[in-house]
């Protein structure tokens, strides 16, 4: 069963196709009808329906505005223009939008649940496409570019000589463009990893996962190299890998909006959980492998998190970047585990480690060469979380570490320091985020009345990602970002209608409402008056 909106601004054409057509039997769910496209791109974005059918000439937003922002932010859904104009440049423009299909007013019944029923059909053949096991296999013997990949996974993870980069990338057809300190390019890493299948069991589980995980990658590809001109490879360890290059000042932006559509793609067609994480923008391919370490970082704090998460590295830590590559497993593993704040990992790890060096019967300078090893690390890591130095190590803690007696004794002091890091590090990306909030909020007061304040122009302010910065801002606030400018957009409505004599279409404009009529709709809708209602109140006493 599909989902489906229809939008029309005309309540009889509307009430006329709900009631002329059998939804369930055409395979399609009605999940709303709205009068305007202002009100339907809300609920697009809460539902994300599979196919909208909407009128071109409707109040606040058109047909036409309203299929540019479909196709722009929701690749899968359908868009089906009606309307009562022969207009070839609507056709035109309706063409360029790329929309399903284009009807004319006024629709027979019977016409239109033939066109249903053959929608349904190509909808099904999509699906069975992107699903068909068969189809994957013939896929996955056909799309194994070895070379290909094990170049980019070398790029990223041991980094390559400039020389030897710029030899192979024509030869594996590979195009970054300019790069480096005066160039005009630079590049971000996204790590996806799977989280959860989500298909139930198997006859052959391993055989099915690797189907499913090949599906998973094409979509990856369709999406960040199809579609943006990235480049997309898998890891020995089943991590899919996306590189995308381009604007210092818009590529970050750009791999957030990447990883969104990636998340949503995944879940749909496959049923699967991911989380992506994305590293800071690099501006040499030499680079790669701080960006690669940064990205696998930040898949780390799904632990803080949970999983099905797009996670930045510039959302969790806000110190200096620096390149974990070289560090042992017990560090890599202690690191992360203080980093995300997995307090119950950090003695086991520690005493796991030390328990080895005692049984392989470490000399006492090997001993305390590895354990200064693990003061430089937890010294970086606390850097990079945004902690001054000797926040929780002092300049003293070489001379503290020589003072313990036994292995024992240096474990016990090591775990107390690294809870300690947990604690401080808490506390510091509380505050940090608190900040960030506060000056959002501080934002979106002094720009209310830019009727284009947005969610990505707010987040591009506090360089916060959309998807981190909405599930901090609703727990900060009580208020989704909609709500929140919504009500303060209002509230400032409000006042100036009890303190000035501005006409509506002025007050409008003023608190961020370049449509009158939308105004009074959204104002009575939120008040339950009229702006002159409102106003006529106010004047007998009402309170604010």
């Amino acid at each position: 069963m599909y989902t489906i909106m229809l939008i029309d601004d005309e309540d009889e054409v509307r009430e006329g196709i709900k009631r002329k057509t059998n939804w369930e039997d055409c395979g399609f769910q009605l999940v709303g009808d709205y009068d305007n496209g202002r009100d339907a791109l809300d609920a697009i974005e809460r539902r994300q329906p599979d196919v909208v059918i909407t009128d071109i000439c409707m109040p606040f937003m058109d047909g036409l505005q309203l299929t540019e922002r479909v196709a722009t932010q929701y690749r899968t859904t359908k868009v089906v223009i009606v309307t009562g104009y022969e207009d070839f440049d609507y056709a035109k423009q309706a063409i360029r939008l790329k929309v399903k299909d284009y009807l004319l007013k006024p629709i027979n019944s019977a016409e239109f649940t033939e066109f249903l029923l053959k929608l349904r059909q190509e909808l099904d053949e999509e699906r069975a496409q992107r699903e068909n096991i068969t189809f994957l296999r013939h896929q996955f013997q056909e799309n194994l570019p070895h070379l290909r990949e094990r170049f980019l996974e070398r790029l990223v993870t041991t980094g390559m000589r400039r020389e030897e980069i710029a030899s192979k990338l024509p030869m594996l057809g590979l195009e970054f463009g300019e790069e480096g300190a005066g160039g005009t390019q630079a590049h971000v890493l996204l790590a996806l990893e799977i989280d959860a299948f989500g298909r139930g069991s198997y006859q052959d589980q391993v055989a099915e996962e690797e189907l499913l995980r090949f599906a998973a990658y094409n979509i990856w590809h369709e999406i960040v190299e199809g579609e943006q001109g990235g480049v997309v490879f898998r890891t020995r360890d089943d991590k899919l890998i996306g590189l995308v290059s381009g604007d210092p000042a818009k590529v970050e932006v750009i791999g957030q909006m990447l990883a969104e559509q990636v998340l949503s793609s995944i879940e749909k067609y496959l049923g699967m959980k991911v989380s992506i994480g994305i590293s800071r923008a690099y501006a040499s391919l030499q680079e790669l492998p701080k960006a690669y370490q940064e990205a696998l970082t930040s898949l780390d704090y799904r632990f803080l998190l949970g999983q099905h998460r797009i996670i930045a590295i510039g959302d969790m830590e806000f110190g200096r970047s620096l390149d974990n590559s070289a560090y042992v497993q017990v560090e890599k593993r202690l690191i992360a585990a203080i980093k995300t704040g997995e307090k119950d990992v950090i003695p086991l790890t520690l005493r796991d480690w030390m328990e080895g060096m005692k049984t392989a019967g470490c000399s006492v300078e090997a001993c305390y060469g590895k354990l200064h090893k693990l003061l430089v690390a937890l010294m970086q890591a606390g850097v990079e979380t945004g902690l001054a130095e000797d926040a929780v190590l002092s300049d003293h803690a070489f001379t503290e570490l020589y003072s313990r007696k036994t292995l024992d004794d240096v474990r016990a002091w090591l775990e107390a320091v690294c809870l300690a890091f947990v604690e401080r590090i808490a506390e510091n990306r509380m505050h940090a985020s608190n900040a960030q909030l506060q000056a959002a909020i501080a934002y979106i007061h002094e720009h209310y009345a830019d009727e284009e304040l947005s969610l990505q122009q707010v987040c591009n302010h506090i360089y916060m990602s959309m998807s981190y910065f909405s599930a901090l801002f609703k727990p900060h606030t009580g208020e989704t970002f909609i709500e929140y400018v919504t009500r303060y957009r209002l509230d400032r409505a409000k006042e100036l209608l009890m303190t000035t004599t501005l006409k509506t279409y002025e007050l409008a404009a003023q608190v961020g409402y370049g449509d009158p009529q939308y105004f009074s709709v959204i104002f009575k809708r939120h008040t339950g008056m009229t702006p002159k209602e409102f106003r006529a109140g106010g004047k007998v006493g009402q309170r604010l």
